[in-house]
């Protein structure tokens, strides 16, 4: 497809333009073709239904909803039955991508634009018919060479372009170092029923730190997870809009930041900003900032979790959280719990990242809805939660959250999250150190959560050898997945 005329005539084949004004229809006739790149794409606006013909299985990377059979697995982003779809709208249930559809053949479609997302929808008849509604307002991203990578490529340019989104070249150096965190850790040594979000206290993360420090790792960020917070009605839930520390787990929180600034770490703070619960600090203060309940449940029970108002001063909230710890010391914040109809979360994340910009643009923000509408606002994307269980294709999990990480985030940094992955039941050593090898030579920076002495002395050498080898080389934790000028 080199110019227009063969694109109307291709259209006509691969196209049903189904109650079209003529106005449309030259908006049609008028599209894009892009040159000088290695493909050839067309841009089709306003057009309503655009008819493909695809060869499944369908790779979805907004879709990251999962049945209980596929949770373990990457399988629930490749959609091989029928589907009605809107990515703006569905739930970003652990990771959810950007807007795009690839075949198994590379055919390349992807929206353009938020501008009337709700009636923006992927339908697919589970054969071979995908019909794309496109409104007036919407574009979409076509590219039918069947080179899938290279078209998403030229998708993350022009949506580069587009959204005004800068490739990270400089950042600070601490951005890059190596990650430790607490979540793997507490889940390990915890023996019962929620045990593992009470064990963080000022002395657990002394010992994590001096066994990083007998280890002979390399220092970096140590990012305190769930758990160093209040629950103000005894429940695990109610921390969420709670964001104080636990003054019987931290007699003094600047005393636990700057003892990991003295032992030679960047304090790291986590935090589940987009959920908010009814009996929290900040909703008694504000009950305005209580949102929906959780996507997909009917529910007024008192001791449910609140998605967080995106209508609600985000900002006012956001800005006096992070500068409280930012005050201590901290200065990289783990956005977590971002489950909520993507719309809201865009809308959440931008103005998380605007508050946390405005006291300091050094601080290190990392979420993970890795989506090309939601990269401009955000520093980092983590490729989140994988469980090393033989009960699932965990292997297909990794590879398959890495590439939705790294093609979803152009410029942006990429963090190799927990290494080990999260079930602690399940882990052995030789897991450990396939999980590990898989993330060798890969973009983004690594994160160790579980203390590897807990499996065996082999994992503690290996991880050893692969975190100097990063440390010593050149640290490249940016996606370059987008065409460079």
């Amino acid at each position: 497809m080199s110019n227009r005329r063969d694109f109307i005539k291709k259209a006509g084949m691969g196209f049903a333009l189904a109650g079209i004004s003529g106005s449309s229809m030259a908006q049609v006739a008028g599209s894009a073709i892009k040159q000088g790149s290695t493909t050839d794409f067309n841009v089709v606006n306003g057009a309503e239904k655009v008819v493909l013909k695809v060869t499944k299985p369908l790779f979805c990377p907004y879709y990251s909803i999962s049945t209980p059979a596929e949770k373990g697995g990457g399988a629930h982003y490749y959609r091989n039955d029928a589907f009605n779809h809107n990515p703006f709208t569905v739930p970003a249930s652990g990771m959810s991508g950007s807007p795009i559809i690839m075949d198994a053949n590379g055919k390349f479609v992807g929206f353009m634009t938020t501008f009337a997302f709700e009636n923006s929808t992927f339908s697919f008849d589970g054969v071979e018919t995908l019909t794309i509604t496109v409104p007036q307002g919407q574009e979409l991203f076509i590219d039918e060479s069947g080179i899938g990578d290279e078209a998403w490529k030229a998708y993350n340019s022009e949506m580069m372009s587009r959204l005004d989104i800068k490739p990270m070249i400089d950042h600070p150096r601490f951005w890059a170092d190596v990650e430790y965190c607490t979540w793997v850790e507490q889940k390990f040594l915890s023996t019962k029923g929620h045990e593992h979000f009470n064990l963080l206290n000022h002395n657990f993360i002394a010992n994590y730190l001096d066994k990083i420090i007998e280890y002979g790792y390399p220092k970096g960020k140590m990012t305190l997870d769930h758990g160093w917070g209040t629950f103000p009605d005894g429940t695990i839930n109610s921390g969420f809009g709670s964001w104080t520390p636990d003054p019987k787990k931290f007699p003094d929180f600047r005393k636990t930041m700057d003892m990991i600034t003295e032992k030679g770490f960047t304090p790291g703070l986590w935090i589940g900003f987009p959920k908010i619960h009814a009996a929290s600090t900040m909703a008694k203060r504000n009950p305005n900032m209580l949102g929906s309940w959780r996507a997909g449940e009917d529910s007024n029970k008192s001791d449910d979790i609140r998605w967080l108002n995106p209508k609600s001063d985000i900002f006012e909230y956001a800005s006096e959280t992070i500068d409280r710890f930012y005050k201590m010391g901290v200065m990289k914040f783990k956005i977590d719990m971002s489950y909520n109809t993507k719309s809201d979360m865009l809308h959440i994340h931008k103005e998380l990242y605007k508050a946390a910009k405005c006291i300091d643009e050094n601080i290190e923000m990392e979420f993970h809805v890795p989506d090309i509408f939601f990269t401009k606002f955000t520093d980092v994307t983590r490729t989140n939660d994988v469980w090393l269980n033989d009960k699932f294709d965990w292997p297909a999990r990794v590879k398959t959250h890495y590439a939705v990480s790294l093609k979803s985030s152009p410029g942006r940094g990429i963090n190799l999250d927990h290494i080990g992955g999260n079930d602690t039941g399940a882990l052995t050593e030789e897991k450990y150190l396939q999980h590990l090898e898989m993330y060798k030579s890969k973009i983004g920076y690594p994160c160790i959560s579980l203390l590897p002495h807990h499996i065996s002395q082999k994992c503690v050498d290996e991880t050893g050898k692969y975190l100097w080898a990063y440390e010593n080389g050149n640290k490249k934790i940016i996606s370059d997945f987008y065409n460079k000028k």
